[in-house]
């Protein structure tokens, strides 16, 4: 049986948790006032509409939730 080995680097976490955080605090810094949180996912990944939200939905988020910048 292998054990992984914590050398307390990014490579000890998992990509999906590193997307999942990605995910959640995606923000528009330069637009005022707040955006759905598809529109800003969809900014920050270079991703269309459908994926934007879909991403969202991966990671039980509200794609229409408004996020502040």
């Amino acid at each position: 049986m292998t054990t992984k080995v914590h050398n307390g680097t990014v490579a000890d976490i998992s990509d999906s948790e590193l997307l999942r955080r990605a995910v959640t605090n995606a923000r528009m810094h330069h637009s005022a006032g707040k955006n759905p949180r598809w529109y800003c996912v969809s900014a920050v990944f270079f991703l269309g509409s459908t994926y934007a939200r879909e991403l969202c939905q991966r990671f039980e988020l509200d794609p229409d939730e408004l996020v502040r910048r």
